[in-house]
């Protein structure tokens, strides 16, 4: 009897020890990378994510287009365009069915409890202006969430990545500006954006890397200056997409 569940004991400790080595394999096999890789994929799918939004906007593919009687309506010109809040509001749920999962890992990166509070916080008001559909508070707090992923990025990478996502975030901030037509405000931050360009040109880094880009980037960023001080409001959206595709 003592044999036996002597034996009994032995098949149950080898069954654990080998289920053990069969999972941890597997995890190691299908991650395989550190904190800081997947972080890094996460900055990147929250940064996709957040330019579909402003970059549909400013392509106009949000707006809703008038039936054939809203355009019999001689004052359909002067009316703001519709939004399509139902397709906003598709990519806003999207970031918040990760949101646990990517706040869970920049916790793991020295990134501080108040400033993911505050992140959570952006995304909750996000989606409450979308909810109310509100299209100023919209636009200008994805401006906002879309800014705090370089500040995320550079408490653990040095790389040419975090001026590049800089350099956007002035882009984006000055075209939001521009389109509320808040001219002073998009004119101060599309000259950050220039002073920030040419900083990164004067960086031996990034001109390696980056060396067959520069001059077109920088003739599409004064393209968009130029716009923008002349106060253009439908070419700064133009002019705005131009240069952040290139990128």
């Amino acid at each position: 009897m003592v044999k036996k569940i002597g034996k009994i004991c032995f098949y149950c400790i080898f069954t654990i020890v080998c289920l053990i080595t069969i999972t941890g394999c597997s995890l190691m096999n299908n991650e395989g990378k550190t904190i800081e890789d997947k972080t890094n994929e996460e900055i990147t799918y929250l940064e996709d994510e957040i330019l579909t939004i402003i970059n549909k906007y400013a392509k106009g593919e949000y707006d809703i287009k008038p039936t054939n009687n809203d355009e019999t309506n001689s004052d359909q010109s002067n009316e703001e365009v519709t939004l399509n809040w139902e397709e906003i509001t598709k990519t806003v749920n999207k970031i918040n069915e990760t949101l646990d999962t990517i706040i869970l890992d920049l916790s793991e990166i020295e990134i501080s409890n108040d400033d993911l509070i505050n992140f959570r916080n952006q995304i909750n008001n996000l989606s409450i202006s979308v909810t109310n559909q509100d299209k100023a508070t919209f636009l200008q707090e994805t401006a906002i969430l879309y800014s705090l992923l370089p500040t995320f990025l550079e408490k653990y990478s040095n790389n040419n990545e975090i001026s590049i996502m800089q350099l956007k975030s002035l882009a984006v901030t000055s075209f939001i500006y521009s389109d509320l037509l808040d001219w002073e405000n998009a004119k101060n931050t599309i000259a950050s954006a220039e002073t920030k360009y040419k900083e990164m040109m004067d960086d031996v880094n990034y001109m390696r890397e980056y060396s067959y880009n520069l001059n077109k980037v920088y003739v599409l960023l004064e393209e968009f200056k130029t716009v923008i001080d002349a106060e253009q409001n439908s070419l700064s959206k133009i002019k705005y997409i131009n240069f952040i595709e290139k990128f």
